[in-house]
This record gives structure tokens, C-alpha cells and sequence, in this order.
């Protein structure tokens, strides 16, 4: 089987082309080596061009490099036949640079491009190097089952929309190698090689030693390895915590960082205190990152410092009736009163000085 079968192979197996076959896709593409091997591979799977739209976000952070990159795509997608849709980020949508302010821009746009062309599906082109990178990225953070499950292979937008990754099996070598045998450019972002961003040095300085520490190159293997069997009990952690909130009355619904158009309703959560003490501390603690992306509220922040917290919170207002408070990230606050523990936004005013 050549490099291209393979790819293609790899491709289908983790997105099987019953699911898409019929479908609209939109293809995120930043001009780089990954999506523009994923345009090209889905176009050599299903070159019916009028059902694929690539959409290209411009950040503006990086001048005529930027806009020489949106020319790309845009050049490379009329070659193929198929609807360009771009973006060029405004000075105020710019003006926090943040990697969270612009990953919640690029998938605002994105979600706007799938419903403007009624699309089933966004594929985005992250590999299973990034999925290495993401898992040692987290684990460096010190984050938990949910976070070191890593790059999910899909994730619902919403009821109509889902986002697909099927390069997660794909190496960036591999990538690479396909692309030059196709002799097909791709752009290089310069601040990927930047030793600012820790993502950076995970790649650039982190994995070569623990390729060198362990004399193998199978430590990607293994780092991959173990990210799938945290991934597998996450995932049942994650039914438990379905379970328990169904049992509660509520059912949350993924937004995967995406804003919302409209504030979701209800705005606040509220439990009996003993149903959180009858579960095991774990499955409540992911029910509540459930309940966090549903408000879509600020989750990056919230570290283990805080679940123990919360997790204290709990016990506490089990053993009294007396009100307990505790203020966390992004203005939410935890309140036990009467038994009954309720967790909200705050307004600014209502804020701690």
C-alpha cells in the first residue's frame, strides 16, 4: 500500500465515510501542512467539490505573512473546486491575543460557516503528534482525567453540528511525506518554532530528550498508549456523571468553548447537597466540567486547587446547615444554604472586593 492509500485508509477508518458521504463539510484550514493534507486527502476520498467548503480564519498577527496564508488557501481550494469562505480578524477582536481568545474566534467563525452552508460536519486537522504534545502539554498542568484524555476524535457543537479529527492516527512525518509526494506546498507558521509558547518547547525540547532518555522513538507510542486507556476511563466516568445528572434533572449539552449565540438557560445549577455526597467525589467533580461547559464558563482556570475546594465546600455543608460560600474563577460562586448547594455567575457588582 503507497503513503497516499494509507493516509487515505487511516483516514477512513477513524471517519468512516457512511457518516459523512451525503454530508456538507466544512474544512478548517490554516494553510499548514495538516489541513492542507486533510484537504486533500478528503478530496481524494470524495472529490465531489461542491459538497466540501474550506474556511480560512485570519488572525492578522503576523502581517503579509498572515494575508500570504489566506491567499494560499484560497488558491489552493479554487484548484480543487471548492467554496472558499475566509475571515480577517477586526483590531478589537485581536486586541486580547490570548491562544483561548483565538481559539474561541476561529470556532465562533467556524460554527457561523457550517450553519450559513448547512453542514453536518467541521474537520480539523490536528495528528497524533498533537495529540502527544496535548497530552504532556496537560500533564504538565497538572490536569485531570478530562484533560489528559487529550484531543477528542469528535465533539458535538450542538444537535446539527459535529466536529471530526480523523488525522489523530496520522504521524506529522507522514504528513509531510504525503505532501511531498504529491508535490503540494503548505505554508510554515515561524512562531511555531517560538520558545514562548510552551506547546513549543514541548515539541522542540521536551520530546527530543525523552526520545534520547529512553534511546527509542517509541515513547510517542507509549505517551499515546497511555492517553487512550486515561481516554477509556474518563469516558466511563463521564456516563456516571450523565447518569447523576439526569438523576438531578439536569442534562448538559457539550459547546466545546463555542459561545453561545444567546445565554444559556438556566443560568445557575442547583442540587441537594446529600445527592452530592452519595456519589464518589470523582464522577461529581466530572459532572460539574460538565455543567461548566454548558454555562460556558471560564474552565481553564479552574485547577485542582479549586475542586478541592469545592470538594471541602461539600462535606462541610453536609455536616451543618449553616451558609457556606466560596468564590472561584470567572466570577462563579458556590453556595450552600439550607442543604441545598446552588453555583452561579456573578454580576460584577455582586463580586468580593
Amino acid at each position: 500500500m503507497n503513503l497516499s492509500n494509507k493516509l487515505e485508509q487511516a483516514v477512513l477508518d477513524l471517519w468512516p465515510i457512511e457518516l459523512w458521504r451525503e454530508s456538507t463539510i466544512v474544512v478548517a484550514n490554516s494553510g499548514g501542512a495538516d489541513s492542507t493534507a486533510l484537504l486533500e486527502i478528503l478530496f481524494q476520498i470524495r472529490p465531489d467539490s461542491k459538497r466540501t467548503v474550506v474556511a480560512h480564519y485570519n488572525h492578522a498577527l503576523r502581517g503579509e505573512e498572515s494575508d500570504a496564508d489566506q491567499t494560499f488557501v484560497e488558491s489552493h481550494a479554487a484548484r480543487l473546486g471548492m467554496k472558499c469562505i475566509t475571515k480577517r480578524a477586526s483590531t478589537t477582536e485581536i486586541a486580547n491575543p490570548s491562544e483561548n481568545n483565538l481559539r474561541k474566534l476561529r470556532h465562533q467563525f467556524l460554527k457561523d460557516v457550517a450553519i450559513t452552508h448547512n453542514a453536518r460536519w467541521i474537520a480539523m486537522g490536528h495528528q497524533a503528534d498533537d495529540q502527544v504534545e496535548t497530552f504532556l502539554h496537560h500533564l504538565l498542568r497538572g490536569s485531570g482525567p478530562s484533560g489528559l484524555s487529550g484531543i477528542q476524535t469528535f465533539r458535538s457543537i450542538d444537535s446539527l453540528i459535529d466536529i471530526a479529527r480523523p488525522l489523530l492516527r496520522i504521524h506529522r512525518s507522514e504528513i509531510q511525506a504525503y505532501l511531498a509526494e504529491r508535490n503540494q506546498p503548505f505554508r510554515t507558521d515561524a512562531s511555531n518554532e517560538s520558545p514562548d509558547y510552551t506547546r513549543n518547547r514541548i515539541r522542540n525540547e521536551l520530546l527530543p530528550a525523552l526520545r534520547r532518555f529512553t534511546g527509542s522513538d517509541s515513547v510517542d507510542r507509549r505517551l499515546l498508549q497511555a492517553r487512550e486507556l486515561i481516554a477509556e476511563e474518563h469516558a466511563a466516568f463521564r456516563e456516571l456523571a450523565d447518569r447523576w445528572l439526569a438523576k438531578v434533572g439536569y442534562a448538559p449539552e457539550e459547546t466545546v468553548g463555542i459561545p453561545p449565540e444567546e445565554p444559556n438557560e438556566p443560568s445557575h445549577f442547583s442540587v441537594p447537597v446529600p445527592m452530592c455526597r452519595n456519589e464518589p467525589w470523582p464522577i461529581i467533580r466530572e459532572a460539574m466540567v460538565m455543567i461548566w461547559h454548558r454555562m460556558n464558563w471560564p474552565l481553564r482556570e479552574m485547577n485542582h486547587k479549586h475542586w478541592r475546594k469545592m470538594q471541602r465546600l461539600i462535606e462541610l455543608a453536609s455536616q451543618t446547615t449553616h451558609p457556606k460560600r466560596l468564590e472561584l474563577p470567572g466570577k462563579i460562586a458556590a453556595t450552600c444554604r439550607k442543604g441545598i448547594l446552588r453555583i452561579e455567575r456573578l454580576a460584577e457588582q455582586e463580586t468580593a472586593c
